[in-house]
C-alpha cells in the first residue's frame, strides 16, 4: 500500500487530529500485541523534530507511523517523508482522514524486515530515521541497525525510559550492557527528552525517552569478533569475564592469561570494561588463538 504525491512542507497548513478522536471516529482499539501507544500531542511531536536538529536536506523515514502525529510533525520540516506501518487498518484510517500532506508517502511493511540498503539506494544517500518504537522490538531493531549502519545517518527514536537508560549507561553499573556497548562503539548517543505516560494513548505503564543516535559508518577492527566478544562477555553477569569468554574457544586459564596480559585483575567483570576496551580484548584474543594454532 502506498500513498504519495509531490509537495512542499512550506505550503502545508492542515491541523493534526488527536489520536483519541481518530480512534473514536473509526471504532479502532489500540492493539497491545503490536505495542501501540500513540503520541498524543502534535506540539510535542514538533518539539522532538526540532530537538533532533536534522537539516531538512532530504527525505526522512519513519518506522511505525501509528496514527500519524509524528508523521505530521516531520512533514512540517522535511521535503519528503516515507512512513512504514505494519497495521493496514491504521493506514486505511490515515488515507481516509487526509490530514497528512501530499509529500508524505505511506508504505505497509514490517520494520524488522525492511531492506535498508535498497532504501538508501532509492534516496541516493544514508538514511535519516525517526520512530516511536514498540517497546517489545526496540532491542532487536537496534542490533539490526548497528549492522546496517553504513547506509544510515541517524535515528531519533522513542524508547521505554528504562531501555534508554541502559543504552546510555556508563561502565561499572548494572544498567551497562551489550547493546549499549555496541551502540557506543558505532554511534554517538544524545538524550533529547523524557516523556511521561500521559503523553501517549493508551497510557503505557512507564515513561519514555527520546534518543538521537548518530551512526559512525566506519568499520571497527575485527568487527564480527568484537560483537561476539561483547555478547558473550555479558551472557551471565554474575560470572567473571574470564568464565564468560570460555565459549569463544578458550579454557578458563587461557582466558585469565589473556585478561592478565591486558592488565585486568582476575575477578574483572564485563561491566568493568569501557566500550573501546572490548576492541582491545578482541584483538588480543585473536592474536592469542592464532599463536595457539601456530599460525
Amino acid at each position: 500500500m502506498s500513498m504519495r504525491e509531490n509537495s512542499s512542507p512550506a505550503t502545508y497548513k492542515t491541523k493534526c487530529p488527536s489520536p483519541t478522536s481518530l480512534l473514536r471516529r473509526h471504532s479502532y482499539q489500540a492493539r497491545k500485541s503490536l505495542g501501540q501507544n500513540f503520541l498524543v500531542h502534535p506540539s510535542l511531536a514538533l518539539e522532538i523534530v526540532k530537538k533532533a536538529a536534522i537539516p531538512p536536506e532530504g527525505p526522512v523515514v519513519e518506522l511505525g507511523v501509528g496514527l500519524g502525529t509524528l508523521t505530521w510533525a516531520l512533514a512540517q520540516t522535511y521535503p519528503r517523508v516515507i512512513g512504514y506501518e505494519l497495521d493496514q487498518q491504521l493506514l486505511a484510517i490515515l488515507k481516509k482522514e487526509k490530514f497528512l500532506p501530499p509529500h508524505v508517502e505511506l508504505r505497509q511493511g514490517d520494520i524488522l524486515k525492511l531492506d535498508y540498503q535498497s532504501l538508501a539506494k532509492e534516496f541516493k544517500g544514508p538514511l535519516v530515521l525517526f520512530g516511536n518504537l514498540p517497546y517489545y522490538l526496540s532491542s532487536r531493531l537496534l542490533f539490526r541497525l548497528i549492522r546496517e549502519r553504513k547506509v544510515l545517518k541517524s535515528a531519533t527514536f522513542m524508547f521505554q525510559k528504562e531501555v534508554g537508560e541502559r543504552l546510555i549507561a556508563s561502565q561499572g553499573g548494572k544498567k551497562y550492557g551489550p547493546l549499549g556497548v555496541l551502540l557506543k562503539l558505532t554511534s554517538r548517543l544524545t538524550p533529547l527528552l523524557t516523556l511521561s505516560p500521559a503523553q501517549f494513548y493508551p497510557r503505557p505503564e512507564v515513561a519514555s525517552m527520546v534518543l538521537k543516535i548518530e551512526f559512525y559508518r566506519e568499520d571497527i577492527a575485527e568487527e564480527a569478533l568484537v560483537f561476539e566478544v561483547v555478547k558473550k562477555a555479558f551472557t551471565q553477569r554474575r560470572k567473571t569475564l574470564a568464565r564468560n569468554l570460555i565459549p569463544l574457544g578458550l579454557k578458563l586459564e587461557q582466558a585469565k592469561e589473556i585478561l592478565q596480559g591486558l592488565g585486568y585483575p582476575e575477578k574483572v567483570r564485563a561491566e568493568d570494561l569501557a566500550p573501546e576496551e572490548f576492541v582491545r580484548l578482541a584483538l588480543k584474543l585473536k592474536d592469542y588463538l592464532k599463536a595457539e594454532k601456530g599460525v
